[in-house]
């Protein structure tokens, strides 16, 4: 996961990543004696006797005991293996290219063929890459196309595209992810953005990759480790935050795009102030009242007051909190308190106290 540019392998492979495999030309009896399998062999953990598949760090490719099409079906094995196995990342070398005696451009159309370019976490020698360009544009593969993104995001359905992102999340590729902000508790007055790809969860507990070395402290590799396989080298440092909210991609009267957990008056609502949510039914953002829902898009005019993430505790439990607060924020509607009683339990930024409001 360390190169910059996924899909183009190193020139000189020298180490391995703990996700990254080295891809190489074999022949069918395992003998390993020159080239990149020797070097397989030597420093991956390739066995000695083995020709085909997965050993060590390593896989093997037979590409000595017949043509391109006599190659085809272990390539086409690669490829669902690859597939199968998507935290690890696997460098191909120019399999086929020396002493085999195929050309680069005959490798690379068949591993194209297979689909292999279609595949996030499989790398290719610079020189098939500038194959691929005549074939298809490398941009046009389907990793890089613009993913079908939920119009309503829950904290579940944000879970769930980490974990379907998760080696992009982890390898920082930046291309082909889907367009989703997110806002987070910073600190105890201040909220930060990120972007997908620049964050992740373990669990219900939300993490954001940041190079700033103020959070070298609170890195922790060891979630990293876990949740990538990989020790994710060049992303940054992996601190927990608290999740406050997802773009809504609407806006209010002031031309400021307004997140989930936002406290809004409406021309519908009159005087009173409300949190945004996700809600089920009919599937929108909007604000949830004591029978029924209002969605956003029904409104005319929406102003931000504010936030419910305010007397945050210090260790505040990740799942629902946007749900949960506001249903506290609608709670306080019971006795009906004045406009200016509700106003004061929200603010544009967070605080951190001990007292439940």
């Amino acid at each position: 996961m360390k190169s910059k540019y996924p899909k183009l392998a190193p020139d000189k492979i020298e180490s391995l990543s703990m996700c990254e495999v080295f891809v190489f030309g074999s022949n069918l009896q395992g003998h390993h004696t020159g080239g990149a399998a020797r070097y397989a062999y030597k420093h991956f953990g390739a066995e000695w006797g083995v020709g085909i598949g997965p050993t060590g760090q390593c896989y093997a490719i037979p590409t000595m005991h017949g043509g391109v099409d006599d190659i085809r079906p272990y390539v086409e094995d690669f490829v669902k293996y690859a597939k199968s196995h998507p935290l690890n990342r696997f460098l191909l070398t120019r399999i086929g290219c020396g002493i085999a005696g195929f050309s680069d451009k005959q490798m690379a159309m068949l591993f194209y063929d297979a689909g292999a370019s279609k595949l996030p976490n499989v790398a290719f020698p610079e020189e098939w890459i500038v194959w691929y360009a005549t074939f298809a544009s490398i941009d046009q593969c389907s990793y890089m196309s613009e993913p079908n993104v939920p119009e309503v995001l829950t904290d579940d359905v944000l879970r769930e595209l980490c974990r379907e992102y998760l080696y992009q999340i982890g390898a920082g590729i930046r291309t082909g992810l889907p367009f989703v902000r997110i806002r987070y508790v910073l600190d105890d007055n201040k909220f930060g953005y990120a972007y997908f790809g620049q964050f992740f969860f373990y669990g219900d507990q939300l993490y954001v990759w940041d190079r700033d070395e103020i959070w070298k402290d609170t890195h922790n590799q060891g979630v990293v480790v876990d949740t990538f396989h990989d020790e994710c080298d060049g992303r940054g440092y992996a601190h927990p935050v608290i999740f406050a909210g997802v773009c809504t991609n609407l806006k209010d009267i002031h031309g400021d795009f307004i997140y989930t957990g936002d406290v809004v008056r409406t021309d519908k609502l009159h005087d009173s102030l409300l949190g945004v949510q996700a809600i089920n039914y009919p599937e929108e953002y909007g604000i949830i009242l004591d029978n029924h829902s209002l969605p956003l898009k029904e409104c005319q005019q929406i102003e931000r007051m504010g936030t419910v993430f305010y007397n945050l505790g210090k260790d505040t439990f990740q799942p629902d909190i946007i749900r949960e607060r506001c249903n506290e924020l609608l709670n306080l509607l019971g006795p009906r308190l004045p406009f200016e009683e509700v106003h004061r339990h929200i603010r544009f930024t967070p605080n951190f106290y001990t007292d439940e409001w």
